[in-house]
């Protein structure tokens, strides 16, 4: 019959009843014997029955095709046996348990078969295969016709008999099927299979039967790879569990006698025969002289007589071996070696049956202990770890409780409530949890970008119209994002009007300074040209225009011209920095006037400053040092004049620095940073722009992302007057490493759980309404055509409806498209926190002394697909009013223009300077700024009157002055949206979840749980019927969650644990008894040796 699989101790989690009864009654049998062999054979059984059998060593026979490998079993095993007839190949793995004759009628009493005590007489062998008792002749054929039903596949799978020999002992044997030449067919299978079963049985002794005369020098490769070398080519047999037996010993002997002459010869001819390891260790080599039986003798059955004829031919071939070895090989050195033996004994030992014996018996004794002595550690930590397993289980069935699963249901998802509210506020302390907090938040937190994809996913399901969202929306605003990111980084958006350049002319060695002013652009003729009319921001390719000034007898002209980009350097003075860290040396630009009147820098080094300024309080926008000693030196060369003549339309050269010596080498290092527009920052406006007539006064902008080479401890000053310091620092910039950085800050792209991840979902909402605009334009008879008519009126029309519009047509897109998006974002960051305190809720309830049938329910798995459900039906009902409330907000706001809101705006800013900032003695900058706006807006006011559309003098068209009050508005619309919408977000997601809901009137009958909380709990413990919510009764939900199947399925693991603990524990007892009875099968005592002449 088939063995079962093998199973590893350590993965044993079943044993059957019935396997530990019988186990139960092979450790009766042990306890009733003193048999070392029948012991062991009690101990093979009982390891069997847990799938262990592997871990009892038995004795393997292999090697390749007629080379005597079944000649080599039967003696071993005492006798031919002849298990299958000599036409029969082995196909399989076949295990072979032999046992005396003499108890085969306790068997044949067991099986309820019935037996001839005559037919056990004469010397018959009988067999148990496939659960059946019959004769040697019956088993031969039963396996020729298994062998046959095979064909010429090669099986993995054991076939087990047993057999019973008269005067036989209890042993175990092994005969794996013989290793093919190459050249025959199923040969690579074949080595396969011996190749599993080395390393799935290693604790096996085996046995490589080879001819003795057959050198491994010259076996093929492969055939050495796979005897030799360690896995996964090779078998990887050490020494301590391989003999190599070679047969035909005295054909051997025969043929060498025609070739040698002294023993020593033979001595090397025998070492050439022997093997090595993977790791050259010589594996034990025995030489033998066998025996061969006719075919007529293995065919009659008769044990006895053919062991008698076995015996015989091993005593003779025996002593001719040894009276070849003493007298047909000369003795040319007699002396004793240092294991006492000379080399004639030597030989004796390794020709003879009993060193063979021997050997064999002696290391199948110490491989038999030494597993067994490590098999029982094992089995003792196992017998541990089902005690504590056990112990755990059995405080669970006594925590039985009469808890219905309404209530079960209730009290989990409070708990899940509870564990998510914490989660959000960061109350739930992940730094507790049995896995690593980064781990945790690794594998269930999301960063920004994680939950902007899913958000758009969730976008996507939800609104599949493309007027509710776009498909490509997320993926245009993304790269639109790492626009303004790449802008920061190359500092692209610092060139825009009212920038101070320094523009290098190699032709005449001179630093210009200049003004970027607004591009020149020529007004487009075709009708939908309108972005050419509102947009003063330079594009990427676009030249830029720089005035240069010259001053002549205090007369100020200018000249303009159209400069590549990269041929300019931004002078990028800064309002604010702390004046503790200012050290001197400080490099900086002096600005100067030529002899011919152009306007230059030059470069200098500050030496030293003045205590006056050195104390100076941060945050000052500049320092009068028209009275201050301050020793500075210029930098460049002094043979580097400025030419009287420059002429700035001439100039064509690229930009480079000026050579300097000394200390100029540090300044020419920042000079090529700067020309890379790394080094630029945004600054504050110099005197210069406030001396042309408030043209450029009131520009300003903010500090931007320097350039990495920008992090040394360097500070510039910039001398825009003689009277007037700008400092820098390059500290003080925040640089960002990501774009989502730029947008939401540090942790933008941490992995999170709790409320940050909603705040980073806010600002990155909050940045890009900060960055739209209206998107949507329409040709010129569009416009005109929506000019509403005035009643009785020719030669007038209202454009306010018309500014409303063409703003309501714009919020309809991108604006609405981002509040959607941001909603279904927070959803997804919701969902990461359910998906947490799920988990967290299951693996508690695993492990706390909860009640059973809470356990139960955690183990539902219906119960685990509809709590996860409900969970993201939550999320998409949250994400669905959420993206709802938002975009009535914003209709609301559109469908309600108020075109002095702006003028509102600055008015509140005015206010908060005066009382909240407190500028007394210092002019209000918001005052100024007020009275500009108001003043322009109704300006513009009295230029959108319809008259104006017949003006075609004016600098503006009416178009253009319609899309200017169109970005107003819009701009307006946006600083009056984002804080509202952010806070939709925070209410219904964080303040919805975590707050329960509260109640105006008082009533005590009304619930005060979590929005949450309520929703699990109507859809779950109620159901809909005929339109009505009634309770699910307890039969119904116990169905449903399967519970009481699943405590079936408890009480049985409960059951298999407990047998599990019992064969361990019967396992010990039985190796215990071994291990008293000092031994296993004794090999040395199947064979007389008298009959051998040992």
């Amino acid at each position: 019959m088939a063995v079962s699989k093998k199973l590893v101790l350590e993965e044993m989690s079943a044993i059957p009843a019935d396997s530990v009864a019988r186990a139960q009654e092979y450790l009766k049998l042990i306890q009733g014997t003193q048999d070392p062999n029948l012991i062991f054979l009690h101990c093979y059984h009982i390891m069997k029955l847990g799938g262990l059998d592997a871990e009892v060593p038995r004795l393997v026979v292999f090697g390749q095709q007629s080379m005597g490998k079944t000649t080599v079993l039967d003696f071993i095993m005492g006798g031919p046996i002849g298990y299958s007839s000599t036409d029969t190949g082995t196909k399989q793995p076949v295990v072979i348990i032999m046992r005396p004759l003499e108890v085969i009628m306790e068997v044949a009493a067991a099986l309820k078969v019935q037996i001839d005590p005559a037919n056990l007489k004469g010397g018959t062998i009988w067999c148990l295969f496939d659960g059946k008792l019959m004769d040697i002749r019956s088993v031969q054929d039963a396996m020729r016709s298994h062998m046959q039903s095979i064909g010429d596949r090669i099986l993995a799978d054991e076939l087990e008999v047993e057999v019973f020999v008269p005067n036989g002992v209890n042993a175990i044997f092994v005969d794996l099927p013989g290793i093919k030449d190459d050249s025959k067919t199923g040969a690579e299978f074949t080595r396969n299979v011996v190749r599993n079963y080395v390393k799935n049985n290693p604790n096996d002794l085996y046995l490589l039967v080879k001819k003795s005369s057959d050198d491994p020098a010259n076996w093929p490769w492969s055939l050495k790879e796979f005897i030799t070398t360690a896995p996964p080519t090779g078998l990887g047999l050490s020494p301590h569990q391989t003999i190599v037996v070679g047969t035909r010993a005295r054909e051997f002997l025969i043929n060498e006698k025609t070739d040698i002459r002294t023993v020593e010869q033979l001595m090397d001819r025998v070492l050439k025969r022997t093997i090595t390891d993977s790791k050259g260790n010589i594996l034990p080599l025995h030489l033998l002289e066998l025996f061969s039986l006719s075919i007529e003798a293995k065919e009659s059955g008769d044990f006895l007589a053919n062991k008698r004829e076995m015996k015989r031919q091993i005593a003779k071939g025996h002593e001719e071996v040894e009276n070849m070895i003493r007298t047909s090989f000369e003795v040319t050195n007699d002396a004793v070696g240092r294991d006492g033996m000379t080399v004639v004994d030597r030989l004796l030992q390794m020709f003879s049956i009993n060193g063979f014996l021997t050997t064999l018996d002696t290391r199948y004794q110490a491989l038999v202990a030494t597993t067994f002595r490590n098999l029982e550690r094992r089995l003792v930590r196992k017998k541990m770890e089902l005690e504590r397993s056990m112990q755990s289980l059995e405080q669970r069935m006594n925590r039985l409780s009469p808890q219905s699963i309404r209530e079960s249901v209730s009290l989990f998802i409070r708990q899940f409530v509870e564990v998510v509210q914490k989660m959000i506020t960061g109350n739930y302390t992940i730094m507790k949890l049995p896995v690593a907090p980064e781990e945790f938040l690794k594998y269930y937190g999301g960063s920004l970008r994680d939950n902007l994809e899913d958000g758009n996913e969730l976008a996507l399901n939800l609104f599949p119209q493309r007027d509710l969202y776009e498909p490509d929306f997320y993926e245009k605003i993304s790269k639109r994002t790492e626009t303004l990111f790449n802008k920061k980084l190359t500092m692209m958006d610092s060139v825009k009007p009212g920038r101070y350049v320094r523009y290098f002319t190699s032709k005449i060695n001179a630093h210009m300074f200049g003004l970027i002013e607004p591009p020149r652009r020529n007004k487009s003729n075709s009708s939908d040209g309108i972005e050419n009319y509102i947009s003063n921001e330079y594009k990427s390719d676009e030249m830029i225009n720089v005035e240069f000034i010259q001053i002549n007898n205090g007369q100020e002209n200018s000249l303009h011209k159209n400069i590549d980009r990269s041929r300019i350097s931004l002078l990028t003075p800064l309002p604010s920095v702390s004046v503790d860290q200012m050290q001197v040396p400080l490099y900086a630009w002096h600005k100067t006037l030529s002899s011919t009147g152009w306007v230059l820098v030059r470069p200098i080094v500050i030496d030293r400053l003045p205590p006056e300024i050195i104390v100076q309080k941060s945050n000052y926008r500049e320092i009068e040092i028209a009275s201050k000693q301050i020793a500075f030196r210029y930098l460049d060369v002094a043979d580097n004049n400025y030419s009287d003549d420059v002429d700035v339309d001439t100039v064509t050269e690229k930009v480079a620095n000026a050579s300097i010596k000394g200390a100029a080498a540090k300044e020419n290092e920042k000079n090529t940073k700067a020309e890379a527009d790394k080094n630029s920052r945004d600054g504050d406006k110099s005197a210069r722009a406030n001396e042309k007539g408030g043209k450029e006064a009131d520009k300003a902008s903010t500090a931007s992302a320097a350039g990495e080479k920008d992090a040394k401890n360097n500070r510039y000053v910039y001398f825009t007057t003689c009277s007037e310091i700008f400092l820098e620092d390059p500290k003080v910039v925040p640089y960002y490493n990501s774009a989502l950085e730029m947008v939401s800050g540090e942790h933008a792209e941490a992995q999170l759980l709790n409320q940050l991840a909603i705040t980073n979902i806010c600002h990155w909402l909050k940045f890009q309404i900060k960055h739209m605009e209206p998107d949507r334009h329409f040709t010129s008879e569009v416009i005109y055509q929506m000019l509403r008519s005035v009643h009785h009126v020719v030669d007038r029309a209202d454009w306010e409806p018309l500014i409303a519009d063409l703003v309501q047509s714009n919020v309809r897109g991108a604006l609405l498209h981002a509040a959607r998006l941001s909603a279904c974002a927070a959803a997804a960051a919701l969902r990461r926190v359910l998906k947490a305190a799920l988990a967290e809720v299951f693996r508690c309830i695993q492990q706390s002394e909860c009640g059973q049938t809470l356990y139960c329910l955690s183990e539902s798995l219906h119960f685990q697909e509809q709590i996860d459900q409900l969970s993201e039906e939550y999320c998409r009902q949250k994400a669905t009013d959420c993206a709802g409330a938002m975009m009535n907000l914003i209709l609301e706001q559109t469908y309600s223009i108020q075109f002095d809101v702006a003028v509102d705006i600055f008015d509140y800013c005015y206010q908060f300077e005066k009382y909240i900032v407190g500028r007394a003695g210092h002019r209000s900058l918001m005052g100024e700024a007020l009275y500009r706006v108001r003043e322009n807006f109704a300006m513009r006011k009295r230029r959108l009157a319809m008259t104006d559309i017949f003006e075609k003098s004016d600098a503006k068209t009416s178009l253009e002055l319609i899309y200017e009050e169109v970005k107003v508005q819009f701009w307006a619309t946006k600083m009056l949206l984002a804080s509202p919408l952010a806070t939709k977000i925070y209410t219904h997601f964080i303040k919805d979840v975590v707050d329960r809901m509260g109640n105006e009137i008082h009533d005590p009958s009304a619930s005060n749980e979590a929005e949450l909380e309520a929703f699990l709990q109507k859809n779950i413990l109620y159901e809909s019927v005929d339109g009505n919510w009634v309770p699910r009764s307890n039969n119904r939900m116990s169905q449903d969650y399967d519970v009481n199947s699943k405590y079936d399925r408890f009480a049985q693991h409960f059951q298999e644990t407990k047998n599990s603990l019992e064969y361990i524990t019967i396992a010990l007892e039985a190796i215990a008894a071994m291990k008293r009875a000092e031994g296993g099968p004794e090999f040395v005592t199947n064979l007389d040796k008298d009959l051998l002449g040992a």
